[in-house]
């Protein structure tokens, strides 16, 4: 793995799911481009970073997310790249409700922005158990 593909693992497999963990809103923007499209699952798509964020904070309105992403493929092709990979995660409902685990695949195209990867486009579909 080169380093440009190793810096797009760490986005997917460790910043993205601490921001989630965290529930941080600032560090969750920081790593989409200005113009990005977010294409959740049976959501509406949300483009660029204020909306992304708007998006994020509806997902985790009522839940806490225990995520961990797997990058199975990266490539990379100068200044864009892309990344598949699975991604597993328990959610834990505020209410108390009893937690559920799912499981989504992720695609992302990541464009590389000075000396940092950030996501240009990300979507991802929910799969089975």
């Amino acid at each position: 793995m080169n380093n440009d593909q190793e810096q797009i693992r760490v986005v997917f497999e460790e910043v993205y799911a601490a921001n989630v963990r965290g529930r941080d809103f600032e560090g969750y923007g920081k790593m989409y481009t200005d113009d990005a499209l977010w294409m959740p699952p049976d959501k509406p798509d949300r483009r660029g970073i204020p909306d992304i964020v708007e998006g994020f904070a509806s997902l985790i309105a009522n839940q806490n997310i225990d995520p961990t992403f797997i990058a199975e493929e990266i490539e990379v092709r100068g200044d864009v790249g892309y990344v598949v990979g699975t991604y597993i995660a328990t959610n834990y409902p505020i209410d108390g409700s009893p937690s559920k685990e799912v499981k989504f695949r992720a695609l992302w195209l990541m464009k590389k922005e000075g000396d940092f990867w950030k996501i240009d486009r990300e979507i991802w579909n929910v799969k089975p158990n």
